[in-house]
């Protein structure tokens, strides 16, 4: 049993870091570069690149296939999980290596905003993984147990605001499975009809509500965390393109989704139950994103694995050394305009993008 009642507040003094917030601007933005083996950390004000680390260079492999990354709300560490060498990495503000925990497949990962707990889900590449949630207490770093939780291949994962709860989705079966952190107990939720294999989740800024994207189903999942589970849908939303990852607007009810195969970001009114517009740009497979601090722009990783189309192609649209046109890029866009206003070049297959902060 590891130790579900430790406040985030004290793990903080544990490391030897003030909960001190970011300074306005100073937040850093994590992608991880699964194809290449590679992190890039940019700047979120200016979308400038401040460094590439190469995993390689620290003793992991070609195929270590770093997927997923979370950040400290001060910033003061951050997390990634490498698929491929099956390890979960735990590094300080200047990207120094201080800790490291083996897991079989590790995927999705999500910090307990309460409790000194970091949760690793599985990849969704593992055909047979572990029902079970790795559970990594972040202070000593150390993996205190694997948490079953009794749905085949779980991905989606999140921890509600209060750190109650823990939820993950499976991607074989219409079934949710509620961890209470408190006492361990498992509570399923299943939801009637045709396979959805929900991807993604994301909690509003507010803790009520609950999302997730279904790329078998075309929709958006909407789910009332003010009640305990099981969760109960508030609607399903029809949203074509496989939505993938979702991220809430500061006003709790926009929802930002990006569209795998339609290469754009569907802007949704998670209350209303209607897409309001789509967003596109040079976007080529979108995979992750997130909000500027301000609430002003939307950073967007395109993976770029689809077939080239004219002025998405890496190579093709900018030249730049050291890239080519399997690499991927971050979009930035305005979200007043809609416009997309930059791209910054990124490594092979990027998938997860961090900051801190971001839930």
């Amino acid at each position: 049993m590891f130790d579900r009642r430790l406040p985030v507040g004290l793990v903080l003094l544990l490391a030897g870091v003030g909960a001190v917030a970011q300074a306005p601007g100073a937040r850093k933005l994590f992608v991880t570069n699964q194809g290449g083996a590679t992190i890039t950390v940019l700047d979120e004000r200016t979308a400038k690149v401040d460094t590439v680390l190469d995993l390689r260079r620290l003793g992991f492999s070609d195929n270590a296939k770093p997927h997923h990354v979370v950040v400290e709300p001060d910033g003061s560490f951050w997390y990634v999980s490498l698929i491929g060498d099956g390890r979960v990495l735990k590094f300080d503000r200047s990207h120094r290596l201080v800790g490291q925990v083996r897991m079989e497949t590790p995927g999705l990962l999500a910090l307990d905003p309460a409790h000194d707990s970091l949760y690793v889900g599985r990849s969704m590449t593992a055909v047979n993984p572990p029902k079970s949630l790795g559970v990594i207490m972040r202070s000593s770093f150390t993996l205190v147990e694997e948490q079953e939780i009794l749905v085949a291949r779980p991905h989606a994962l999140a921890v509600s605001a209060d750190g109650k709860w823990v939820h993950t989705a499976s991607l074989a079966e219409n079934r949710i499975a509620s961890v209470e952190t408190a006492t361990g107990r498992v509570t399923l939720t299943s939801i009637p009809g045709a396979a959805r294999s929900l991807v993604m989740f994301a909690i509003s800024p507010d803790g009520r509500t609950m999302v997730a994207g279904a790329e078998l189903a075309n929709s958006l999942f909407v789910f009332d965390l003010t009640r305990p589970p099981p969760l109960v849908p508030v609607r399903e939303i029809p949203v074509d393109g496989k939505p993938w990852e979702a991220r809430f607007a500061p006003d709790n009810k926009t929802v930002y989704l990006t569209l795998l195969l339609k290469n754009g970001v569907a802007v949704v009114d998670a209350q209303a139950g209607k897409v309001s517009r789509v967003l596109t740009g040079s976007i080529a497979q979108p995979y992750s994103m997130a909000l500027a601090s301000d609430g002003r722009r939307a950073f967007v990783v395109s993976q770029n694995t689809g077939a080239l189309a004219p002025g998405q192609s890496g190579h093709d649209k900018h030249g730049m050394a050291g890239h080519d046109a399997k690499d991927g890029w971050l979009s930035v866009l305005d979200l007043r305009s809609g416009k997309e206003t930059r791209t910054v070049m990124l490594g092979r297959g990027p998938t997860g993008l961090g900051a801190a902060g971001l839930r």
